[in-house]
């Protein structure tokens, strides 16, 4: 006798839960929990687990290359739903929020520096957002992936960007924010 569910059942029992991908839609049985996918189809299928269907943004920087201290990584909108998540029409590589509560979650693929740290986070208007730098330490040269998750509540349209918080210029391959409503 086996115990558990399969693919398709596990899509019914998860059913209230979504994701983003960037290829395709249906279920996602390969993922730490089965869901249903949802994208318009790009080079790849990296599923962010779970976002859901609230107002939300999934912005991805896919070219990747260098970061200087404290500049933006710069971010594209790729998929959103609803109106209160875009990307800033003032800051090139940035997301604007309306007031609201949200909960974001970045990643970020780099290679680790001649410090040995890479530290990343998030600054709204211009300033640092407490509680949202990551740091990686590791061997220099050596590639990483940092990634939080916070809840931020803004009252006034905002804008929100990941920067380089560290002391060396980072190179970047691959950096995602997700923002979801709550």
């Amino acid at each position: 006798i086996l115990i558990g569910l399969v693919g398709s059942e596990m899509c019914i029992r998860d059913r209230y839960m979504t994701c983003f991908t960037r290829c395709g839609s249906g279920c996602c049985p390969n993922t730490p929990n089965p869901i249903w996918v949802f994208g318009s189809c790009s080079n790849n299928n990296n599923v962010i687990n779970p976002v859901i269907l609230s107002s939300f943004g999934f912005f991805q920087n896919t070219l990747g290359g260098p970061v200087v201290v404290n500049g933006i990584i710069p971010v594209t909108l790729a998929n959103s739903q609803g109106s209160k998540i875009t990307a800033s029409t003032t800051t090139a590589g940035a997301v604007n929020l309306t007031p609201g509560t949200y909960e974001i979650t970045y990643f970020v693929n780099a290679t680790i520096p001649a410090s040995t740290n890479v530290t990343v986070g998030l600054r709204a208007n211009g300033i640092p957002v407490v509680g949202s730098t990551a740091t990686a330490t590791g061997t220099a040269t050596n590639q990483t992936t940092i990634s939080k998750t916070i809840v931020l509540t803004v009252t006034a349209n905002t804008t929100l960007e990941l920067f380089n918080a560290g002391v060396d210029t980072l190179t970047i391959s691959n950096a995602n924010i997700v923002v979801k409503e709550l």
